[in-house]
């Protein structure tokens, strides 16, 4: 089955600090891969195909409900990262219903050290402490001038240049510019599975052909890596744009 679409990989870099949560407790850290729900979500409102929901509740306010993704003439790859540093540590005293805020960064060295503690510091901001309802946490984010390859399969002709927001409180600020086509694309396994409907055969079969896989801290985060692009246009585009 041959689907016509347009595929377009950005160039995309990071123009302030990005904050968001792959592994949370004392610790709150970003990922190095940028997940492909985020960035969808992102794209589709930037494009206007995507109506932003501002209040939710009961039951979807606990366990988001990534299913209106499948519905978007849209299939995004996760972010996969060129060059990426870290900026800084910031240890914030989160209260319940409320941030009352103390902060503390502690920048990081070149050779990426993410700023660790030494021994000389309290040890209720450690990152082996309990978790409390007034707690001082740590939080690990991506720096600027951070750069990653994003590629995009879409129904209409994609703008060259766009700026996406994501993150906590969508403070992260992306440039997206367009580059040569990529041969090969990382893919987040949750959303091909849970979203678009991919079968356990034709998801082994992707992990086979890239023999790579990196595990994240929730099961919505797990990546298989260097995915042909010719694996995409025969196993995943039909799901996505032929019904």
């Amino acid at each position: 089955m041959v689907i016509n679409v347009e595929t377009a990989t950005y160039q995309t870099m990071l123009h302030s600090p990005l904050f968001y949560s792959s592994s949370e407790g004392v610790l709150i850290s970003a990922d190095r891969i940028l997940g492909s729900t985020a960035l969808t979500y992102s794209l589709a409102y930037n494009l206007g195909i995507l109506k932003k929901n501002y209040f939710l509740f009961g039951e979807e306010a606990v366990n988001h409900n990534y299913h209106e993704l499948a519905d978007l003439p849209l299939l995004v790859s996760d972010g996969k990262p060129i060059h990426v540093n870290y900026k800084e540590e910031t240890f914030k005293s989160t209260e319940y219903l409320s941030e009352r805020s103390l902060t503390v960064t502690i920048p990081s060295s070149n050779k990426g050290d993410l700023g660790k503690f030494k021994k000389t510091d309290p040890h209720w901001m450690s990152s082996d402490s309990a978790v409390t309802i007034s707690k001082v946490r740590r939080y690990i984010g991506l720096a600027p001038g951070s750069t990653f390859e994003v590629t995009v399969w879409s129904e209409e002709l994609l703008p060259d240049d766009l700026f996406l927001t994501l993150g906590i409180r969508r403070s992260g600020e992306l440039r997206l510019k367009k580059t040569k086509p990529a041969n090969r694309v990382h893919l987040n396994i949750y959303l091909l599975s849970q979203v678009y409907g991919l079968d356990e055969q034709t998801i082994l079969e992707l992990y086979n052909a890239s023999g790579k896989l990196v595990r994240g801290s929730d099961y919505r985060k797990h990546h298989i890596l260097d995915v042909d692009v010719k694996l995409v246009n025969d196993k995943i585009l039909p799901l996505v744009f032929g019904g």
